[in-house]
């Protein structure tokens, strides 16, 4: 599909976007090839042009990190066999993560994060799972070039976050976490704020405690809003009719897994 004449205007104003966009692709391309070969290049197709623009087309710092993913999936195979929408549809129906079917008003796509699903989705499910879903699911979400242009937000409830929940899932380890945080610093995400509500004191505190060490530009996109769901919405640039009642909605109803149904 082609970009919204809005979404159009972003990617040139803010994100660089030449005037042959297709000749630059094609550059990068070849120059994916022959860092990790054909095979694999068509293996990550799909992060090519979220990579450009992640990058601002700069051509070098994507071809960069299309063979840091590259990489990345050697280490872990296990994260990137064939899968399918249908292998995925019990993650999410547990609801810790989502997202919603429209965008807000600045066109970003909105991702729903429960902390409290932690704790049974944590008794069900394997750390190797979790990441297995995140790579299925960024392969899909960052083919959509309106999500290229203008990012993601994150609504987040923190009502009951289990500070231990992670601790005890299966296959957490040191090296368990670094392949989350890898995979993080991986995908093509361009995340444009973290809206959070019902934050317990502890995770204020641990927030506080780990800021000095979150870059900047991330740092400054966190927002936390406590009881106040309706200023989170506002800043959020959502209505209430749009979301579940969990994050301060009138959405009943609301399937998690309905877009892999």
């Amino acid at each position: 599909m082609p970009l919204s004449p809005t979404s159009q205007l972003k990617a040139n104003e803010e994100l660089n976007e030449p005037c042959n966009p297709d000749e630059v692709i094609e550059r990068a391309r070849a120059l994916v090839i022959e860092l990790i070969g054909a095979d694999e290049q068509r293996r990550f197709e799909w992060a090519l042009l979220a990579m450009l623009r992640q990058a601002k087309w700069d051509v070098d710092r994507a071809v960069k990190r299309m063979a840091a993913l590259s990489g990345y999936a050697g280490r872990h195979p296990e994260l990137f066999r064939d899968a399918s929408a249908g292998e995925f549809v019990g993650q999410a129906s547990v609801g810790m993560m989502t997202h919603l079917p429209v965008r807000n008003s600045r066109g970003e796509l909105v991702l729903l994060v429960d902390g409290e699903k932690l704790t049974p989705y944590a008794k069900d499910y394997t750390l190797t799972d979790m990441l297995r879903f995140s790579v299925f699911y960024m392969s899909v979400i960052m083919r959509d070039e309106e999500t290229q242009v203008n990012g993601v937000i994150i609504l987040e409830n923190l009502e009951n976050y289990p500070l231990t929940a992670l601790s005890r899932m299966s296959g957490t380890s040191l090296s368990g976490i670094k392949s989350c945080f890898d995979w993080m610093h991986m995908s093509p995400l361009r995340l444009r704020g973290i809206y959070a509500c019902s934050q317990p004191w502890y995770v204020t505190a641990m927030l506080k405690m780990v800021s000095p060490f979150m870059p900047k530009k991330l740092r400054d996109r966190v927002y936390l809003f406590g009881d106040d769901f309706g200023a989170m919405l506002v800043a959020a640039g959502l209505t209430a009719d749009q979301v579940p009642p969990r994050f301060g909605g009138t959405l009943e109803g609301f399937d998690y897994a309905w877009h892999l149904r």
